[in-house]
């Protein structure tokens, strides 16, 4: 009998695999999926005892799979509007404020800053604290209820500036995210940072927002490098100061 192509094999394999991986995922998905209720519910019932550390988690997890959920529509069957994901992200908003955290409690605000609700929860808010000490923790929204991160320490005369950023594909939430970072300093009299990798130029500015607290503006300029981070990985955008 003539023997079947190797290649023959190695694509059989490769499609069973594959088969395999979407079944994976769409179980995880419709599994994940099915409890966004159940988050928010959870989370109440822990808002509504005062315990609101575990009310933040329970919500956390109602944000990630409402928007997760959302654009994976066709594969979960389940219908997530832009009003759910807005008022999970709320109810996260909620719970930081109540646990006396308001810049957390602002960025989750931000997150849809253009609707009545979040416009509402945001002027409740007390005026953020600006601080000429620059240390602490700064963020931005990524996808999925994510943040990407801006860690500041000073040691000695200098800041250590450290960057953490993710990309979260369609998939991101259940495969995990590609990752990039860098590490940069700069003087403690200073309000400016570069880092450079290859042609890649990287800005930090260090601003006071009397609206929404300190922040840093990133710029990002490219070129032909990919900065060192993983595909689609990008640092330029607005990062707010949530932890001193």
């Amino acid at each position: 009998m003539k023997a079947l192509p190797l290649y023959f094999f190695i694509t059989s394999v490769f499609a069973a695999t594959t088969s395999f991986a979407e079944s994976s995922f769409e179980q995880e998905l419709q599994q994940g999926c099915a409890k966004v209720k159940q988050y928010a519910q959870a989370g109440k019932k822990f808002y509504d005892q005062k315990q609101y550390a575990k009310a933040v988690k329970q919500f956390e997890d109602q944000a990630a799979w409402a928007h997760f959920c959302q654009l994976n529509t066709e594969e979960s069957g389940i219908q997530v509007t832009d009003r759910d994901v807005e008022i999970a992200n709320n109810n996260v908003g909620l719970s930081y404020a109540k646990l006396g955290k308001p810049q957390w409690a602002r960025v989750w605000f931000l997150r849809n800053k253009d609707t009545k609700t979040s416009q509402y929860n945001l002027k409740q808010l007390p005026k953020p604290k600006l601080s000429t000490d620059l240390q602490g923790i700064y963020v931005r929204a990524n996808g999925f209820g994510q943040w990407d991160y801006i860690t500041v320490k000073k040691q000695q005369n200098r800041y250590l500036v450290d960057f953490e950023g993710y990309y979260f594909g369609l998939r991101g939430l259940i495969y995990g995210p590609n990752l990039g970072s860098f590490e940069t300093n700069m003087p403690i009299t200073a309000k400016q940072a570069k880092y450079r990798y290859e042609d890649c130029q990287i800005k930090l500015q260090f601003l006071n927002d009397p609206q929404n607290g300190q922040k840093i503006e990133v710029e990002q300029n490219n070129g032909q490098s990919t900065c060192g981070f993983g595909h689609n990985v990008y640092a330029g955008g607005t990062f707010y100061k949530v932890e001193g």
